[in-house]
């Protein structure tokens, strides 16, 4: 590991059964991974058979965590922002047509349409916090390609409902790694893993095959035990797999290739000073009025940071709804990359489409229906489980 953990990680071997988490009392924060018992042909056909286009198109939207503030512990004393880091994202290689641009909006809006770009502002907003939230009509374009969909299994004994269900994703900080929220991958209340994931980059009303088809990780790495890391409103609900294709050849992907050769993968900033930020935010929102068919697109600034007592997190306004949960939340976003010469909230002059966070959770009261929190990357909760994902092989 390239930093030192603060907190448990839990890798999951997508080849084993199960995964298990060691106590946060039994000596310093390291990952761990079950045994393997299956063959990794197996696993991959097992869940091949499993995900029939009738499964995909039923499955349910994962619920947004809803946290009541009563439970939040309030922070201690602000310190002064960590330094911003950043790094680079890249193109696809194999599969990058021609970038299109579209106008058309989704109704649900709070802002000026003939300024499309929520402004930040010091003190941040009241709610309503403004928003333009729009169907991007673009899945296969870069950096749109490097967003998809993401299906697995909840098993009996979690704290929702055993059944099929689907988040958002990207892929970054590299060209075989996916960033996802962690409710999409583990249940804290029981301590148990889901099942049979399945990511499809780019989705669009059911199809991508210009982006290869399907792609399953070979190992989930996510927070799970460790001082503060239970609580969602604390920054830790962020997890990482490493992708390979059904032709079951690791992270070298289809025929050598990678899965980010085919849709091109976000670059990465964290740290610094979030209290006026700008993102453009993104996700398949599933519950109505939504479908789940189509990426959407919101475009927020910097509303509440650490709101209501929580840590690293950021509210803006934002009406996308379950099925959103894990999408990027993207500053700097050119979908020219790098050929427009003022993209949204470029506070790295030369990075653009840099993932700063993923939508997290919502509050029960006071009920923000047009609001999400965010959980924002740091040193702590992002670098080091980065960090700690390298010391695995894809293989």
């Amino acid at each position: 590991m390239k930093a030192p953990l603060r907190a448990m990680c839990a890798l999951a071997c997508l080849c084993a059964i199960s995964a298990f988490a060691q106590d946060s009392k039994s000596g310093p924060p390291k990952a761990t991974t079950a045994p393997k018992v299956v063959s990794e042909e197996a696993r991959i056909k097992a869940i091949q058979d499993y995900w029939t286009p009738e499964r995909l198109a039923s499955a349910k939207p994962m619920p947004i965590p809803i946290i009541d503030p009563a439970s939040v512990v309030p922070n201690s004393a602000p310190s002064a922002p960590e330094p911003i880091h950043i790094g680079a994202g890249g193109r696809p290689t194999i599969h990058d047509p021609e970038q299109e641009v579209s106008k058309e909006r989704f109704p649900l809006n709070q802002g000026d349409e003939a300024a499309p770009d929520a402004k930040a502002l010091p003190e941040g907003f009241n709610y309503e916090m403004p928003f333009n939230n729009y169907r991007t009509y673009l899945s296969t374009t870069y950096p749109y390609s490097a967003m998809g969909k993401l299906f697995f299994v909840i098993p009996p004994g979690t704290t929702q409902p055993a059944g099929n269900y689907v988040c958002s994703a990207s892929i970054g900080p590299n060209n075989h790694t996916l960033i996802t929220a962690r409710h999409c991958t583990f249940d804290i209340g029981s301590s148990k893993w889901y099942q049979s994931w399945v990511y499809y980059p780019g989705w669009n009303n059911g199809s991508n095959s210009s982006l290869h088809g399907a792609w399953y990780p070979d190992v989930v790495l996510t927070w799970t035990s460790g001082s503060g890391v239970l609580s969602l409103t604390t920054g830790w609900d962020l997890a990482m797999m490493t992708m390979h294709d059904s032709s079951n050849t690791g992270c070298g992907g289809d025929h050598g290739y990678t899965i980010g050769q085919y849709t091109g993968w976000l670059g990465y900033s964290y740290g610094g000073d979030f209290s006026q930020r700008q993102w453009n935010i993104f996700g398949y929102p599933q519950a109505a009025p939504f479908e789940g068919n189509y990426l959407y697109q919101d475009n927020g600034a910097t509303g509440a940071v650490n709101p209501l007592g929580s840590s690293n997190v950021v509210m803006v306004g934002d009406p996308q709804t379950p099925g959103t949960s894990g999408g990027p939340w993207v500053i700097g976003f050119d979908p020219n990359n790098n050929a427009d010469t003022s993209p949204n909230n470029n506070t790295n002059p030369g990075y653009v489409n840099l993932a700063n966070g993923v939508n997290s959770f919502l509050w029960t009261s006071p009920n923000y229906p047009l609001a999400i929190n965010g959980t924002i990357f740091q040193s702590n909760n992002y670098w080091n489980l980065y960090a700690a994902l390298q010391g695995y092989t894809c293989s």
